[in-house]
């Protein structure tokens, strides 16, 4: 309540939910269909883009019961699946479950 009447504060902006003059508290439990909800759009939203990769570069599964795996190399892919040798075996997977081991530069916050 300090921070929302704080005229300037590094703090992002907020507001503080009333009911019947009082502030209600929330437990995690009460939310977590709204969470299980939210998890599922992001994950659709996830599924629907499609992802390039090298002929040759290394991936990880990201996602699924194959989690954690790595292919030796990406054969070939059209966006959507994507041909990868796991073992000498090939296997076509959804572009969505793969990852690369590649660094990205993200900015660090100040």
């Amino acid at each position: 309540m300090r921070l929302a009447a704080q005229p300037f504060t590094d703090h992002p902006g907020f507001s503080v939910f009333r009911y019947l003059g009082d502030i209600p508290l929330i437990s995690d439990a009460e939310v977590e269909g709204a969470r299980r909800i939210e998890e599922r759009g992001k994950r659709a939203a996830k599924m629907g883009k499609r992802q390039a990769f090298v002929v040759g570069e290394r991936v990880r599964v990201t996602e699924g019961a194959a989690a954690g795996l790595f292919g030796e190399v990406v054969q070939g892919g059209d966006g959507k699946f994507v041909l990868v040798a796991f073992a000498g075996i090939n296997l076509k997977i959804e572009a969505w479950l793969l990852g690369t081991n590649a660094v990205q530069d993200t900015p660090i916050a100040a």
